[in-house]
Order: C-alpha cells, then structure tokens, then sequence
C-alpha cells in the first residue's frame, strides 16, 4: 500500500468529525471503551493512544483520572485534540506527539505503558505486523494492548446488506483487502483470529475478543437516530460483543491482549489476570462467571479457563 501523509489525513479531519456524530460512530466508542474498562483495574494508568485523531479517546480516558499521550501523523487532527483538551482543562493529563507509528520506538526508547490504544488506524500502516510488533514492545510487564479495526469477514454482509450487490458480495468472500474512499488505496483487512496471531508473535497474550456493531452496522440507518432505538440498540450491542458466534461477523473486531512476563507462559498469564481482577470478555460474559458461547476457531477457546481463587 502507498503510505498515506499527513496532508492527505489533514484533509479528512472534517470527514472524521462527521462520521463520529452518527450514531454508529458513538455506538462504536461506547461499546470498544466498555471493552477497554471491563479489563481495567482501578489505579490510574499511563496510556498511549496510537492515531488517536482529534482525541476521542484520548480525553475520555483523561476525564477518569489516566494519563494519555496521543500520538497522530495529522496536523489538523492533532491541533483539534489540543483545542478539546484545553476546553476540557485536561491539559496537564494529555501529551501531544506528531509523528508516523513507523518511528514510535525512536519516540519512546525508555517509556512503558500500561494501556497502548490502536483503534481505526492500523489499516491505515503500511506495514503493519512491523508496526504492531514495535508497538508491543512498548507495553509494561502486563500492560495491555487494544486493537480494533474493520473485520474483514464483515465484508460480504457489508456488500449485500447495504450496497445491496449479492454479485459483489460473492466476490469479496475471501477478500483481505478494502479500497478505502476517503484516501483512494487497497488497505489491508484481518480477522480477529489473524490479529491475535500478530500480537502473540509480539510476546503478547489474548484476554479478550470483541465484536463491536455486530447488527449496527447491517440495520438501517434511519431508525438509529432515534433515541429509544439507538439506546435498545446500544444495550443489544453490549450483550453481543463478547457473545459466540455474533462477533465473528460484526463490522469491526476489537482484540484486547496483555504483555507476557519474561518466563511466564500463556496459561499461567491468563491465571494471574484472573487474579488480579480482570475479565478475559471471550471466556465469560461481563460480569458473570461463565462461558457465553465457544468458538473452535478462536485461539481463546482453546485456553483452558483457570479456576478463580
């Protein structure tokens, strides 16, 4: 894929602004930020919000006591995060850093994080199993990783549900590849399953496998703007995320994972979350102590559930 500049992002920030208004784009931040905060513990957290844009995120997180540093190759994007930053009186908890996700191990040779953010933006790298190892090595012994971006099985749905074109669908069953509008380029799909794969490879262990807009995003628009349909919606979405077999197929995957102790194995990494408060969401369901579904296919389900002590 052609690399994507920063003149280029500029030139969407307006784009952006319009597409986290709608209502699928708030369904989005609250059920992956739902995701996020059912693995969190309660102390406060340094956290790294890579292509954080014009700072979503990055100031929600701000807002429950964490310190960020949101990282983006956009001017414009960043300019607007440092505007809502400061609006919000937030400005002694949010870094700003311009700078391409390809040089973030020169930026932060030394500095660790607790929580690293990768949401909508990986599609966007070049090269990104290079980029998410060199993210990963910026987490803290058990620091926590969350990756989210459009599942490529949602493809064939997306095709015949909103262009309406089975023809089209059929065609793009096996796709690893979406053109992408807004900056006219192929960029790369992957599947939750093929995401987890990249974040092991980087010393990383999976707690947690999402699906966010599992029905949102193949329902009809009209309906959503509707305040009691989006919030039954919303509540529907919160129930499906973590529920076999829904996210296989939802729009977007979020994939949540730990870093490894030097020394530890999977299994006892998945024993020692469990101890120390957080839920791995594709084993149990939030808040319960049971299964909500198994997946063959899915490296989670294949992770013995240690007992809680």
């Amino acid at each position: 894929m052609k690399p994507i500049t920063a003149d280029e992002y500029d030139a969407v920030v307006q784009k952006w602004r319009e597409w986290q208004s709608f209502p699928w784009g708030k369904l989005l931040y609250s059920i992956s930020r739902f995701n996020i905060e059912r693995n969190l513990g309660r102390h406060q957290y340094n956290i790294l919000d890579v292509g954080g844009g014009n700072g979503f995120n990055s100031i929600y997180f701000a807002k429950q006591g964490h310190s960020v540093t949101l990282l983006d190759y956009s001017p414009a994007m960043l300019s607007e995060a440092q505007q809502a930053t400061e609006r919000e009186g937030l400005s002694d908890k949010i870094t700003f850093c311009q700078a391409d996700v390809n040089k973030i191990q020169d930026l932060f040779q030394e500095k660790r994080f607790d929580l690293i953010i990768c949401h909508l933006m990986i599609e966007f790298v070049q090269e990104p199993q290079r980029a998410l190892k060199n993210i990963c090595t910026l987490l803290a012994p058990n620091g926590l990783l969350s990756v989210l971006d459009a599942n490529r099985y949602s493809e064939v749905y997306r095709k015949a549900f909103q262009a309406n074109d089975l023809v089209v669908a059929q065609q793009v069953i096996e796709t690893k590849e979406y053109f992408h509008p807004w900056f006219s380029r192929q960029t790369p799909l992957f599947s939750s399953a093929e995401m987890i794969e990249i974040l092991q490879e980087g010393g990383c262990t999976p707690i947690g496998d999402y699906g966010v807009l599992c029905l949102c995003a193949y329902l009809p628009n009209e309906p959503k703007y509707d305040i009691d349909y989006y919030n039954a919606l919303e509540q529907l979405e919160l129930k499906l995320t973590n529920t076999y077999p829904y996210p296989l197929l939802a729009r977007f995957y979020q994939v949540l994972v730990q870093k490894k102790q030097v020394g530890e194995s999977s299994y006892k990494n998945i024993g020692n979350t469990l101890n120390n408060g957080f839920q791995p969401a594709a084993l149990h369901g939030a808040g319960e102590a049971q299964v909500v579904g198994r997946n063959p296919l899915n490296p989670l389900d294949k992770i013995k559930t240690p007992r809680r002590s």
